[in-house]
């Protein structure tokens, strides 16, 4: 069976705040005929997820207040791509302005949109192998945070427990562990 894409009828912009946020109602056909009105599409800025690991088989974590939830989580580095940015470029600079670390060994992981229906950007995952702390952070970002060095099968541990919630950190540790080594698991 080929699945054939809805047909956009109408398209307006209900709520724009460039550069973070727009969201567009749209009236679809679906291929039975039927109208659906209105059908939400949400753009925010993509941006990246990376997993660093030191030679010492480390995870560099961060401990965070989120406001969007009303609670901590343990996250991996992370943040928005500016505008025209490459994700690898945005993910390097990511990583060095959030934590000081820095990898001569990057692979992508993939990138992914975060809700099919509604599509909320897209974000683009790293592996940084061999990491290494060569400055202290200089972030401008609002959360406050406890960076740590944690084994991996800890913060797979804390990921069980609950304490990791963020999608993108979770999607992004479960691709590395694919990718890692069973010795760099075996802390």
């Amino acid at each position: 069976m080929e699945l054939k894409p809805w047909k956009v009828l109408r398209s307006e912009t209900v709520y724009s705040l460039p550069p973070y946020l727009t969201v567009h109602s749209h009236s679809v056909e679906l291929p039975d005929g039927q109208v659906i009105e209105p059908y939400f599409r949400i753009d925010l800025r993509s941006w990246v997820v990376m997993l660093a690991i030191t030679a010492d088989r480390d995870v560099v974590v961060a401990r965070q207040y989120r406001h969007g939830i009303g609670r901590e989580s343990l996250m991996l580095p992370g943040g928005l791509l500016e505008e025209g940015e490459d994700p690898l470029d945005a993910a390097k600079r990511e990583l060095m302005e959030e934590t000081g670390f820095a990898s001569d060994s990057w692979e992508s992981l993939g990138h992914f949109i975060p809700n099919s229906n509604y599509r909320c950007g897209e974000c683009h995952l790293f592996l940084a192998r061999e990491a290494k702390r060569i400055a202290e952070p200089d972030s401008d970002d609002l959360e406050e945070t406890e960076l740590c060095l944690m084994p991996f099968v800890k913060l797979l541990d804390e990921l069980r427990q609950g304490n990791v919630i963020s999608l993108s950190t979770v999607t992004a540790i479960a691709l590395a562990q694919m990718r890692l080594s069973l010795t760099v698991l075996s802390h």
